[in-house]
């Protein structure tokens, strides 16, 4: 599902490549973008981010439970800590692998700018657009956003003013869980809307000025 391949390159200085004429150049530009943009956008990337607001919206879970426990005090002060040490365990390995996400987000937008100032002609493939693959980042992730949104105002409201008709105010833990959820579920849904958009503002003014023209094969 998530390539492990090596991106790539970045473009060598244009009297150093291997391209016999300008028009070979030109091509392998195209193919090396195309790719680059697929990568930057592929299905293994956006399930990767998932998983990683899966696995803190679970250590959330653990932080609720141990502020909950620390609360009631006896036995479930060692059930606290329990469950802190499994938030830590879960909390600091997905914000690691965000940040190797986004580093990797970042090498392929910088190598996709090295390769459209390598010549100063536009890239004509429609595929460097990769209009599907920005909407199957964009709606999931809009949707992601509002519903963090949501939790994120809904949890403020009732920490403040209490619960549901008949609830009692929502306890620490709760207020805690709640919070972390929605944040988690807002930052997630930004980490996949961002890129989505970027690259359409991005790829269209690169190919906004000349006809596209379709590549071999299906759009990828």
């Amino acid at each position: 599902m998530i390539s492990r391949a090596p991106l790539p390159p970045p473009p060598p200085p244009q009297e150093q490549g291997p391209w016999p004429d300008r028009a070979a150049r030109l091509a392998e530009r195209a193919q090396v973008m195309v790719e680059l943009s697929r990568r930057g956008l592929s299905f293994g990337r956006l399930v990767a981010l998932w998983l990683t607001g899966a696995l803190a919206v679970v250590g959330w879970a653990a932080v609720g439970t141990a502020i909950q426990s620390f609360e009631g005090g006896g036995l479930g002060v060692m059930t606290g800590v329990v469950a802190l040490g499994l938030a830590a365990v879960l909390l600091i390995p997905a914000a690691i692998a965000v940040g190797f996400w986004l580093s990797r987000g970042r090498v392929i937008r910088e190598r996709l700018d090295a390769w459209a100032r390598f010549a100063p002609e536009p890239v004509t493939d429609i595929r460097l657009g990769a209009h599907r693959r920005s909407v199957v980042w964009l709606l999931p992730s809009v949707l992601l956003c509002l519903v963090g949104v949501w939790v994120t105002g809904r949890a403020i409201v009732e920490a403040g003013s209490g619960g549901v008709t008949g609830r009692e105010s929502a306890t620490l833990g709760e207020t805690a869980y709640a919070l972390g959820l929605g944040v988690t579920l807002l930052v997630t849904g930004l980490l996949g809307l961002v890129p989505s958009v970027r690259h359409q503002c991005w790829s269209g003014r690169l190919m906004s000025s000349v006809p596209v023209r379709r590549g071999g094969g299906a759009h990828r």
